[in-house]
């Protein structure tokens, strides 16, 4: 494994494309590829790149994630921002108001 100071092991983060969020679960360099990469546990399982565990196409588990089969990337530094980026909340706008308004409406007598 690898230490970047903008990429520390547990943070959460952004990654590229489409802003997913997650948390960093492995820095270094997976298979001897010259340059480091990044792996991130996703909160969603979103995206095209995506595997289901801690390892790389070498086949080498190089990180337990935190649950089995979890949506892992492996991405270069640039393509993870890594900041305050919590779990997204898909009921986050919504009132109880919105949730009134999605019941239907009953027939009168």
């Amino acid at each position: 494994a690898t230490t970047l100071p903008t990429h520390a092991l547990g943070a959460r983060c952004e990654v590229a494309p489409g802003g997913r969020r997650g948390t960093v679960r492995f820095v270094g360099h997976p298979g001897g590829v010259p340059r480091p990469l990044v792996a991130v546990e996703l909160d969603e399982p979103l995206g095209a790149d995506i595997q289901n565990d801690g390892k790389w196409i070498d086949g080498l588990e190089y990180f337990q994630p935190s649950t089995p089969g979890v949506a892992v990337v492996w991405k270069a530094p640039h393509d993870v921002v890594c900041g305050d980026f919590p779990p997204l909340d898909p009921f986050a706008g919504l009132d109880s108001d919105d949730d009134a308004a999605a019941e239907p409406a009953t027939a009168g007598p």
